[in-house]
């Protein structure tokens, strides 16, 4: 109806609290946290995986090859045959190294048994040692790891050194440049006890660096969980910090509330009262007179203390409201139990009738159609809503435009959704030259429609998924058309 004769009046620039000087601590992802038996929970970075994996797979292939060959060389049908298997084993097994940050002892125990049976390395054992020291707590766990950790590198470097000199790793390390190549005999550069010295000394170095390399792990995955828990909690102590700065705001406005608005209603319901009363003392004197005059004086004093006693209803209720508002400024924690849709603000046929009859009864002249269909299905918060967007409609007209005309069409349906249509006169007239206006409501000369009333009811309606529009047509008259999706009751 009003799509073709209408443009929307852009509402005042929201002012939005500033944040800028509340520090907001960002907080590092938690690395470790300890499980029910107090373990560490350290994630496998996927990086390392790869890494680990393709150093024990190659470790694995120079230890089978090895063996391999001289199997091979020699003619042993078994010895060849383990070989076989350790070369699919040993291609196979560092894949385990996955699944390191979930059983860190049973990836060490499958590894280390199968470094000491069959011809592989001892690189994948240790890592998992040090993966098992960097995850677990328990001293007889991370003993017996370190055991089987040493015994696969023991039997490692035993059936490596016990192997001939051209198909051992160890000795191949000592042999001199250009020998053992084609029929040149093989020759070390040191005797074979400093050989074996020195790969037990290595080994010792290598388990012990497996588990440096696993308490560096434990302690960086404790350090960094430390430092979120500060960070955590010092942006916990700053969101407090914030809320109680806000809520000493909450409180210096409520009190200031009290002390005026509160204040000022109080006093007109006092006064109203008092204006009651003498104007039905002054109807009780004129009653008794007999002259026509007189009787009409009755009357008009008769309807100014009906009109008297109305003004101190409102205000009484004006105050209570008041109150709530202040008491939700003082106690936030049961602001939204306040807030809740209730009886008073539900959209039902009964609250709009109260609502209707008031501004009737306060002199509003007022057409309405109402068609609302289904309501005890309609969801209480877009209820509220639309009876929030039709008491605002009321007092923007009773306001902006007194003694006018006011037309309020409201249809509520699952197919077609809530739609609240107003529509008043202005008593300024057609705007001379144009058949289509826009009145900013900050500084427009035709009554001043919106206030503050009407953004705020926008961004409500906005946020519900609806649409709010009002404007002025070529007429000068004020329109306020609220839509509303039918969202139903879950």
């Amino acid at each position: 109806m009003l799509g073709s004769i209408m443009f929307q009046i852009p509402p005042y620039p929201h002012a939005s609290g500033s944040s800028s000087n509340q520090s907001e601590a960002r907080v590092k992802p938690i690395l470790s946290v300890r499980d029910g038996d107090g373990d560490i929970v350290l994630p496998a970075r996927r990086l390392w995986s790869v890494v680990l994996i393709a150093l024990g797979i190659v470790a694995n292939l120079a230890h089978t090859s090895f063996a391999g060959a001289l199997a091979d060389d020699i003619g042993d049908a078994p010895g060849f045959l383990l070989a076989a298997i350790a070369l699919f084993a040993g291609c196979a097994l560092p894949f385990l190294l996955l699944h390191r940050d979930r059983n860190p002892m049973l990836v060490l125990t499958v590894n280390a048994v199968a470094a000491v049976l069959l011809p592989l390395g001892s690189l994948t054992a240790l890592c998992s040692l040090s993966a098992l020291v960097a995850r677990d707590t328990d001293r007889r766990r991370l003993a017996a790891g370190t055991a089987l950790a040493s015994a696969a590198l023991a039997a490692s470097y035993v059936k490596d050194l016990l192997r001939p000199l051209g198909s051992s790793l160890w000795m191949m390390l000592f042999t001199e440049h250009d020998t053992g190549v084609g029929d040149v005999p093989a020759r070390l550069l040191s005797p074979v006890r400093t050989i074996v010295i020195i790969a037990v000394v290595w080994g010792l170095g290598s388990v012990a660096a497996a588990v440096l390399a696993g308490l560096y792990l434990r302690t960086r995955a404790i350090a960094q969980t430390a430092d979120a828990k500060v960070h955590a909690e010092r942006s916990r102590a700053d969101t407090l910090a914030s809320d109680l700065q806000i809520q000493r705001f909450a409180d210096a406005v409520a009190a200031e509330a009290h002390d005026t608005l509160a204040h000022s209603l109080s006093l007109i319901a006092v006064n109203a009262s008092a204006m009651q009363a003498q104007a039905s003392h002054l109807a009780s004197s004129l009653e008794s007179s007999d002259t026509a005059s007189d009787a009409d004086r009755a009357e008009k004093a008769r309807a100014l203390v009906e009109r008297a006693s109305q003004i101190r209803r409102q205000a009484a209720g004006a105050l209570d409201e008041a109150h709530g508002v202040i008491d939700m400024l003082r106690h936030p924690q049961e602001a939204r139990i306040m807030l809740a849709p209730s009886d008073e603000t539900a959209l039902t046929r009964e609250a709009l009738y109260d609502v209707i009859d008031a501004a009737r009864s306060a002199g509003m002249t007022l057409d309405t159609w109402i068609d609302v269909r289904d309501l005890s299905s309609l969801n209480p918060d877009i209820g509220k809503i639309a009876f929030r967007a039709v008491q605002e409609g009321l007092t923007n007209a009773r306001r902006h435009a007194p003694e006018q005309r006011v037309s309020l069409e409201i249809s509520a349906s699952p197919a077609n959704g809530v739609i609240i249509l107003f529509s008043n006169a202005t008593g300024f007239g057609t705007i001379a030259g144009s058949t289509q206006t826009v009145v900013d409501n900050a500084d427009g000369d035709h009554g001043n429609h919106g206030g503050n009333g009407l953004p705020g009811l926008r961004d409500r309606v906005e946020r519900a998924g609806g649409t709010c529009e009002y404007g002025y047509d070529a007429r000068n008259d004020f329109h306020l058309d609220v839509k509303l999706p039918f969202v139903p009751l879950r």
